[in-house]
């Protein structure tokens, strides 16, 4: 599973559309989506885990009642679960608006070429970057970026989001041939509820 996993993980980045159309051919495509997931998750429930022994509490004022210094312990146990939750909520979504066209879309497919298109560009942009800087960052006792608010609103929302609508409209287009416009609104509307979720559970 882990040669699948880095096979698509790169072919996603080089050729999406091909690497969607022969995803979707996996007979165990859904699997090779699911443990995806849970890779990606379990990656972040660590970098949380490293931000709630050295100390860090959420720069954004969290929306739940939980302390600010418990806030990543407890992100540590539920980010795979809020993760899947929301994954799902989104293809979900994207499941239902394709059926309500003239489209009969599988489940597994878009599932699957989703969860690659979607959390892509959140490892490198944003796992990476808060695994490996973030955490020396903290330790030296910064209170502010040591690069311009810009650049971060670039990784952090511009560049990844992008790549996000340019790659999951690419790959829905390809595997139930709507035009790009369709695919492109329903990325973005199925992308609502699940930034809710994540708004409200992870910092």
């Amino acid at each position: 599973m882990l040669r699948k996993l880095t096979k698509y993980f790169l072919r996603f980045i080089i050729e999406p559309g091909k690497a969607a159309q022969d995803i979707s051919q996996e007979k165990k495509a859904l699997w090779i989506g699911f443990w995806w997931l849970i890779t990606f998750h379990f990656l972040y429930s660590l970098t949380v885990l490293i931000f709630f022994l050295l100390g860090h509490k959420p720069v954004a004022t969290p929306w739940l009642p939980i302390p600010p210094d418990k806030w990543y312990l407890i992100q540590t146990f539920t980010t795979i679960p809020v993760g899947l939750a929301g994954f799902l909520t989104y293809s979900g979504v994207v499941y239902l608006l394709v059926s309500a066209t003239d489209r009969k879309p599988e489940f597994d497919t878009i599932f699957t070429t989703q969860s690659f298109t979607i959390f892509i560009p959140c490892i490198i942009f944003m796992w990476i970057p808060e695994t490996f800087v973030a955490p020396f960052l903290i330790m030296k006792g910064m209170d502010t970026l040591p690069w311009s608010e810009w650049i971060e609103n670039l990784r952090v929302f511009i560049i990844p989001f992008l790549w996000i609508f340019y790659m999951s409209t690419l790959t829905l287009t390809k595997i139930t041939h709507l035009p790009w416009w369709k695919s492109l609104i329903i990325v973005i509307i199925s992308l609502i509820p699940c930034g809710l979720i994540m708004a409200v559970f992870i910092r």
